[in-house]
């Protein structure tokens, strides 16, 4: 028995810039931390759902960053709540707690690009990143799991 085959057609081909536009997504990872300021920030990265036929499914959009120091950035965070089916008025005790309840949300995300500088060998390189900019409520269903199956011994063939 052959532990790997290889398979030329089933070949990553490399990163690929994820185009802008809308997308449905999921939350696949949430992190709190802190400012340089010292204060909460919530660091977000979707993944795009290979359960919905639509480009670059699977693809990550990582790094987006959620501040609640000023009434925009707090727009900002209730956009995504809202785009993520939390109720009005559903309350987190901390960053940390809201980070662990995104976790797994389906929702839809506009993708836009956003050019940075990174030092590169001592020089400084032009770099475009894929960030989900704006949050609305998903039009596809939720992955649903399926309720338990019960097996017993008469379902078994031996």
């Amino acid at each position: 028995m052959s532990f790997f085959k290889f398979d030329e057609e089933n070949a990553s081909s490399g990163f690929e810039l994820v185009a802008e536009g809308k997308y449905e997504a999921v939350v696949v990872n949430a992190e709190a931390g802190l400012t340089q300021n010292k204060k909460p920030k919530l660091q977000v990265d979707f993944e795009i759902r290979s359960d919905v036929p639509q480009n670059h499914q699977g693809a990550k959009v990582l790094y987006n960053t959620f501040t609640f120091e000023h009434e925009v950035a707090v727009r900002i965070v209730n956009s995504l709540l809202k785009a993520c089916g939390f109720p009005n008025n559903h309350s987190f005790s901390s960053a940390e707690d809201m980070a662990k309840q995104l976790i797994n949300k389906n929702l839809k995300i506009t993708v836009k690009h956003e050019e940075y500088e990174k030092l590169v060998d001592g020089e400084k390189q032009k770099r475009t990143a894929a960030k989900a900019k704006y949050y609305d409520v998903s039009d596809v269903n939720p992955v649903m799991s399926a309720g338990a199956i019960t097996i017993g011994d008469d379902d078994l063939p031996f």
